[in-house]
This record gives structure tokens, sequence and C-alpha cells, in this order.
């Protein structure tokens, strides 16, 4: 696939003119209290569960329970014509509204855009007056959901983490990727290890329920922590964590080691199957011995290529994502020859999104704009939504730093890329995800007009405004760093604010709304500004308020926080390099100099 530096719309992306009003269409028709859905003859299971999930929704919303039959007003139908994962709403006989998809997914993608464009109300049910087809002009809008850090998506409960996923499916992602991190076990037997595989298993089970595509992202050279020296890579380079789990492929056995596990991966994961694979290069990853060096554009292209193969034995039309992660950018210019000379093995190359690196990352964006991608590979991104502009990430609550995901969805559309893998440590992150695959969706839309729909739809139409506002506030609050236990007046009037908002907000709510974890996630972190920066977060010896803990309490609690939570993923107010509570808030901003790593000798 040839790389392309703008947008090309043509046949990907159909859409009306009034798409781009869909979120503001006004209700058309009286309000429903029955609501009847009509499914295909001999439906399939995927569009049985799209029936389930609309039904769920509905019935949560509205307290309506949709049923189904042969007489029903809403038509779920399967019509080719519309371009890969598109749909189509229009208006069928007697007042029908039929949503077509072009397959299963586009089926899933139009009956969420019907459902935002709907009216939400107790015992009503309002569709909404948008009609139109829509396609996406991204191939892949896939979602790294991390699951090993003991952070929500590995401790939820089965049935939340599915909820989710089928959420995200109705906003546009058309595939999950998750991760099994080795370096914690000593084997893959270890029943740890076996633990962590059925719970990952059971994410990629449940997108394979809604109609989306399963992904596994593996570290190329990391294995467990069983590894014995004679075998270890050399780890004393600014791109590897040096966690001694990681092989010197260069070494027979311990190529011939990385292969065995792979193989044992890659049959772990057979019961459910997989579309995509990822392999990663550094953190984990990466050697830097004298055969192996440079990692980015030697060893790890080396190895990469022999599992891909292997990948390919297990899944004949399965495809390889190669990662950049971390690259410098002397590695990503050698990808242009190493990836010239046989880049047939790959379908997609995943760059950008490294603030470690800045030079490094501008210098290969710019290489990328003139070049196209190494080896003509489609370009996907990694936009970095979850560990940016609080410690410990999303430790306060909903994250909103809507200006940077603004500025890197307009870098990853000037670099031409076409497909997006955005890395999510946890649900408080929610708003940047559907910014990124709806921006990805239909290029024409901006962030604003995206945002604005998810605030109707998630929240209420009604308090759009002062959700907005509050937003804005909260974004100035995440960017700017605060590393003085004295707050500004200004400081001190935006947490008041905060926390004037939540007040006034909260008892006006629908009930669907107040006690759902996304509007909990934000009245939290409101209430928790108002708190730090009008003095009410500590007492004097340093210990939370009894206001401020209640707040992380409940955090805490729609995080399912255990004791496999690793500490950046906790809920909490904690000065980064003192590492103790205090009245500091080390919020890292875009213009910030990263945190150092400890090297090994």
């Amino acid at each position: 696939m040839k790389p392309r530096h703008k947008w090309v719309l043509g046949p990907v992306l159909v859409l009306t003119a009034a798409v781009l009003a869909v979120a503001a269409a006004p209700m058309a028709g009286a309000a429903e209290r029955r609501v009847t859905v009509r499914l295909p003859d001999k439906p399939t299971a995927v569009v049985e569960r799209i029936f389930a999930v609309f039904g769920r929704v509905v019935q949560e919303r509205t307290g309506v329970v949709p049923e189904e039959g042969p007489d029903g007003r809403i038509v779920f139908a399967l019509r080719a014509g519309f371009g890969a994962e598109g749909y189509e709403i229009a208006d069928g006989e007697d007042g029908e509204v039929v949503i077509t998809g072009n397959d299963a997914r586009g089926l899933l993608h139009g009956v969420g855009a019907f459902l935002r464009a709907a009216r939400l109300e107790p015992g009503r049910f309002t569709p909404g007056a948008w009609r139109g087809t829509s396609a996406p002009a991204s191939p892949l809008r896939m979602a790294y959901l991390a699951s090993h850090t003991g952070n929500w998506y590995e401790n939820a409960p089965a049935e939340a983490v599915q909820r989710y996923i089928e959420e995200l499916g109705l906003w546009g992602y058309n595939a999950i990727m998750v991760c099994c991190a080795t370096e914690q076990f000593d084997s893959l037997s270890d029943p740890k290890a076996q633990q962590l595989i059925a719970h990952v298993r059971t994410i990629l089970a449940a997108s394979r329920q809604i109609g989306m595509k399963a992904a596994l992202v593996h570290c190329a050279n990391n294995t467990y922590k069983s590894l014995p020296d004679e075998l270890a890579a050399v780890e004393t380079t600014r791109q590897i964590t040096a966690l001694g789990t990681h092989v010197c492929p260069a070494k027979p056995a311990g190529r011939e080691r990385l292969m065995r596990e792979w193989t044992e991966v890659l049959e772990a994961f057979r019961p459910v199957g997989l579309d995509y694979v990822c392999f990663w290069p550094f953190d984990n990853g990466g050697c830097n011995c004298e055969k192996c060096r440079p990692w980015g554009s030697n060893g790890y292209i080396s190895i990469s290529r022999d599992m891909a193969a292997e990948f390919r034995r297990f899944y004949p039309r399965g495809e390889v994502i190669l990662s950049a992660w971390r690259f410098l950018a002397g590695e990503w210019h050698d990808l242009y020859d190493v990836l010239g000379k046989d880049a047939g093995w790959a379908q997609y190359i995943l760059a950008n999104s490294c603030r470690g690196f800045p030079e490094d990352v501008a210098k290969a964006n710019e290489e990328t704009t003139q070049r196209g991608s190494p080896g003509n590979l489609a370009l996907m991104v990694f936009p970095e939504i979850s560990m940016l502009g609080m410690y410990p990430w999303g430790g306060r609550g909903a994250t909103y730093r809507v200006a940077d995901w603004k500025r890197e969805i307009e870098q990853a559309r000037r670099l031409g890329a076409r497909s997006i893998m955005p890395y999510s440590e946890g649900i408080y992150e929610d708003a940047a995800k559907v910014l990124w695959v709806q921006a990805f969706w239909d290029p024409r839309r901006s962030v604003e007009e995206v945002l604005k729909e998810y605030i109707r739809y998630e929240y209420d139409p009604q308090v759009l405004p002062q959700i907005l506002e509050v937003i804005d506030l909260l974004g100035t609050m995440q960017e700017v760093s605060l590393k003085s236990k004295t707050f500004t007046p200004l400081e001190a009037q935006r947490g008041r604010q905060c926390g004037d908002f939540v007040d006034q907000i909260e008892p006006n709510l629908p009930a669907h709304v107040r006690t759902s974890w996304r509007w909990k996630l934000l009245a939290n972190r409101c209430r928790l500004e108002a708190c730090l920066r009008q003095g009410r977060a500590f007492e004097p010896n340093g210990d939370y308020t009894e206001e401020a803990r209640r707040c992380l309490d409940e955090i805490a609690r729609i995080y399912c926080v255990d004791e496999r939570t690793l500490p950046f993923t906790k809920p909490g107010i904690l000065d980064r390099k003192a590492g103790r509570k205090q009245q500091v808030v080390d919020d890292e901003g875009a213009g910030s100099k990263p945190p150092k790593r400890k090297e090994s000798p």
C-alpha cells in the first residue's frame, strides 16, 4: 500500500451532507413508549448480540425494554454497498427506520450512530432525524487495552469489560488489542500466567461476540523471570527498561528459546483466534549487544520477521504490525533501507507519540512526511492518551487533555496516518478514545464537534455548555506543572468553579447519568481539584482530609484497585519525585521534561 500524505475520501468515505450534523440533528416524530426491532432472517450470533447491546442501552436510559419481532418499527439489515464497515440509516415503509450495515461491524457502528442521534428519556425513546450513509476512512481503528499493570482492564469483572468493549464498538472501533506480559512469571505454565491468559482471552472473546477483530501485542525478545544469565540481552541504552528478562536473539540458544515460547503463546490463543499481532521493540524489549544494535533496525527486525512467519503458520490470513515505539531517528531512517529490501512480512508500521525522544520523533516525522512510511507499509499512530497530564495516571479521575489530543490528531493526519491504536491504561480517558476513533472515521469532523456529541450522549444535552466549560478548566489544570504548595488566586478560583459545577449540575442529571462511572469520574475529579486548590486536600500531618479521601476511595472502587495494581495506576494526589502525599501536583504538560529512567550498569 502506497503511503499518502493527505486524506483521500473517494469511495472509502461515503457521507451525505447531513452526517456532519448528526449529533445536533433535531428529533423526528413522536416519542415511542414501545420499542420494537426486526432482525434479518436467520440472524447470526453477532447480529443478535448487537440487538442485545441496543436493548441494554435503551432499557438503562429509558426503562423501556425493546422487543424483537417481525413487526418491528426499527429494522436491522445487512446489505453490501456502503463500503467496508459502513452503514445506512434510512426511512422505511409505514414510519420504519432501517439501519443497514454493509457487514456486521457496519451494523454495529450504524446502531451506535442511531443511538447517539436519538433522545432517550425515562419512559420514552425518540428516534433521531438524521438519515444518510457513512463508512470509515480509516481501515484499522484498534484500541490497545493494556491489561498487565493491575489496572481496570485486568481487575474489573469480565462482564464490565465486555460491556465497555461493546461501547467502543458502538463508537467506531473495529479491533481490540491485549497484552500477555511474561516478565512477571516463571513460565507459561505458572498458575498466575494461566490466569492472565484466560482473562485476556475473555476480553478477545467479547470482541469477537460483537463482531470486532482480535489482536495481541508481543515484545519481540522478552521472556520470563527464569531467564539464565548466559542468554540475557545487553540492557544499556536509554530506550531499554532494564527488567532482566530480555533475551539476546543473536545467541542461537536465546533465539531458540524465544521462538519456542512464542509458539507456546500462539497455541494458548488458538481457542479465541487472532487477526493481528503487533511486535514491540522497547519498554519492554531491546538488546544493545554488538550483533543486535542498533536494535530497532537490526536485531528487532530479524527476530520479528521469524516470529511473523510462525504467526502466519497459525493464522495464514493474519496481519503483522511492526511497532517503532521509542525508535531513535537513526533507527527509523535505517528502516527505509531494511524494509525497502523486504517488507512483505508486515502490513502496518506503528510510529510516533514518544515524548521521551522529542528531537528524534521530530526528525522521524519530518522524514515520514517527505518519504512516506518505510517499506510503504500502512502507517499507524500510537496515541498516548493515558500517561500524560497526571501522576498517578488518571489518579484524580476523568482525564481531559483536549488541546493536546487535538494537536496530536492534526499531526497524525499531516503524517498521512491511515490507522490508529490508542494506548489505554484505564477508563478514565474514555473521551480520548472517542475523539481519536471519530476523527479517523471521518477526517472532516472537528474535535470540538465530536466532543459535543460525546457530552450529549454520555452525559446530557441540557448541560453541554457547563460541561464544556469545566472540561476546558480541567485541561488547564493538567497542562500546567504545579510544583509548589502555594496556589495562585486564579488557580484557587478555578478549583472553586469545578466544585460549584458539580453541586449545581448533579441534582438535575438523569438517574442513569448520576449513577454512571463516567459522571462519577468527572464529578470526583472536579471535587478533588476544588479540595486541592483551596487547601482542603490534606491535614496538617500530611494525611488526606475526609473530603479528599471519600473522592479517592470512590475512584479506587471504580478502578477495581487491588493488590495487583501498580502505584502509577492507583488513585491519589502524589508528588512524582518525592513519592509522598503533599499539596504538590506534578502535572507533566507537553512542554515539561520527561522523568529520567534508571539504566543498568
